[in-house]
This record gives C-alpha cells, structure tokens and sequence, in this order.
C-alpha cells in the first residue's frame, strides 16, 4: 500500500513538474493582457482628459478668429463710410467757400461800379462813343467828312489826356486819318437833296410845243378874187401841214403834261433812294431815263429846264460804290486798352 502511494506521489510530482512551465507562461499571459488594458484604459483617459478639451479650443479659438475677422470687415466698412462723409462734407464747405469767394467778388464789383468814375475814365468813355458813332457813319451812311471829324475829335480828347498806354490807339487813329482823307466822300446828304431840287421844280417845266405855235411870220394877203379864194386864205392862216417821217417822237398833249411829271419824278425819287443804298447802277438808269424823257418833252429853251438837266448831268459823274477803308483797329486797341487796365 504505501508502494503505492509512493508511486503515487511521485506521479503527481513528475505531473507537477510538467505542468509547472505551462503555469509561468499562463500567467506571464495574462500579465500581458492586464498591461494592455491598461494602456487601453490610459489612452482613453488621455483622449477624454487632454484631447476633447483642446478641439473644443480649437473651435473656440476659430471662433474668436471669425468675429474678429468679422469686426475688422466691420471697422473697414466703418472707416470707409467715414471717409466718404468727411469727402462729402469737405466738398460742401468748399463749394460754400465758392459761393461766398463769388458772392464778395460780386458785392465789391458792384461797389467798384457804384463809385464815381474820375475823370480820365469820363474822357475814355467820350473817346469810345466818338468812335463808335465813327464807325457807324462809314459803315452805315459812307459818311466820310464825318468819320474824319469825329476821329479827329477822339485823336484831340488822348493828346489832352498824353497816357502812354493809350500810344497803340493814337497809332491806329492816325493811320485811319491818312486812309479816310484820301478817299473821294460822297455827301449822300447833298446828293440827296440835289435831287429833292430838281424834283420841286418840275411843276414848273414847260412842255415842247410845235414850232408853228410861235408868231407867225407876217404874210402878203394876195387880193381875193372870188369867195372861195377869201376863204381858203383865211383858213390856210390857221391850219399849218406838215409831214412827220417818225424820226422824232411826237409831243405830247397839254392834258399828258402831268403823267410826264409824276413819272419824272417817280426816276428822281428811285434815284434818291439809290443812293441812300449806294446802288450805282439803278441811280445812273434812273438819272438816265429822267434826263432822257427832259430831253423829248420840255422846251429846252427854258432856263429852268436848262439847269435841271445841268444838274443830272453833274449827278450822274457821281461814284457811289468806291471802297472805304477799315476804321475799327481804334477801337479794337482802346477796349483792348481798357481790358489790359485793372
């Protein structure tokens, strides 16, 4: 009995031993298994303790990113807004600025206007207003012993003033002297009036009449010698035959007396008004056609006849369209005169 449990037991010991590796090995395992748990459970603690709290950071940290990101924008819109309203209101204040500048401009102008003008201005104004009516009579009328005399005129108010400043004006004024004083005037005036003559005196021109209208030549009254000799005599004293070969127009009747004066005087009138125009084309047919119908129709032995043809003919020597020269250059250098003063 106790062999066998001797037996036994060494059984069990050699089953030990041989179980005994296994067992280290079993619990080197599980050793294992435990620290890998636990560096399981340390990584979670990690991400649960460290980990979550920084994303949220992180968001919050873009957050504050944003707005202020946002509030930048903010501020630049901000500034440029104000910017613009102080753009704005500078060009207000300068444009006020204008108004007022123009507003003073305009109350010390109508200051300066308001002020007496002294003496010398008085004299450069007479000087304008002489030349300008200077001007006006060449141009308007070729009234040139006029515009002579009133540039003279103008020539002696500067010599009085003797301004330096005003040399280029007297140098224009002499220039235009020369030039109008050798120009041939016409008196259009007088011209006018020659023919205003002539015309009250066709009341008075006597019509051509038949040369046998005259005295008769004393005639030797032969002895009649029967009743019809005496009165043939007697007749022939008052009837004169004559035989018209149309080389001259015949007279005209006592009662056409008048249509030959109302168309006399209708030429005169239109030659009147041709020269007012300076037309010498229409003033010589008119002159012509008076001086013609003169001629046919009125007694040339009268005087007034005479001299109312007389005076035609002088008329019609008349040039009414010679060229005038330039007279504004005076002018031109006294305004430019005035502009230059300030």
């Amino acid at each position: 009995m106790e062999n066998q449990d001797e037996a036994q037991d060494i059984e069990n010991a050699a089953a030990t031993k041989q179980l005994q590796p296994k067992g280290r090995a079993l619990a080197g395992f599980t050793a294992l298994l435990a620290l890998g748990a636990l560096a399981g459970v340390g990584y979670l603690y990690y991400l649960l303790v460290y980990l979550g709290p920084m994303d949220e950071m992180q968001r919050r940290v873009s957050g504050l990113e944003s707005g202020l990101l946002r509030s930048s924008n903010a501020l630049a819109d901000l500034k440029r807004e104000q910017r613009r309203g102080i753009e704005v209101a500078v060009a207000a204040q300068r444009q006020r600025l204008q108004e007022l500048e123009q507003a003073l401009a305009g109350a010390l102008s109508e200051a300066a206007a308001s002020a007496p003008p002294s003496p010398q201005q008085w004299k450069l104004a007479e000087v304008e207003y002489l030349l300008r009516i200077a001007n006006h009579r060449l141009l308007m009328e070729r009234d040139v012993d006029a515009a002579v005399g009133l540039l003279s005129a103008a020539d002696d108010i500067l010599r009085e003033l003797d301004d330096f400043a005003l040399h280029p004006v007297r140098a224009a004024l002499a220039d235009e002297l020369l030039s109008l004083r050798s120009v041939r005037g016409n008196d259009v005036q007088g011209i006018y009036l020659r023919l205003e003559a002539v015309k009250e005196r066709l009341i008075a021109l006597p019509l051509e009449l038949p040369g046998y209208f005259g005295t008769p030549p004393p005639v030797q009254e032969p002895a009649p010698e029967g009743l019809w000799e005496t009165l043939s005599a007697e007749l022939a004293s008052y009837l004169q035959v004559r035989r018209f070969d149309g080389a001259r127009k015949p007279l005209l009747a006592p009662e056409e007396a008048v249509y030959l004066e109302l168309n006399l005087r209708l030429m005169l009138e239109r030659a009147q008004l041709a020269a007012l125009r300076r037309q010498q084309v229409v003033f010589e047919a008119s002159l012509g056609t008076a001086r013609e119908w003169l001629l046919e129709y009125v007694d040339q032995g009268e005087p007034v006849v005479t001299q109312a043809v007389s005076e035609i003919d002088g008329l019609l020597e008349v040039q009414l369209d010679e060229p005038l020269p330039d007279i504004s250059a005076s002018l031109s250098a006294l305004v430019a005169s005035h502009q230059d003063t300030p």
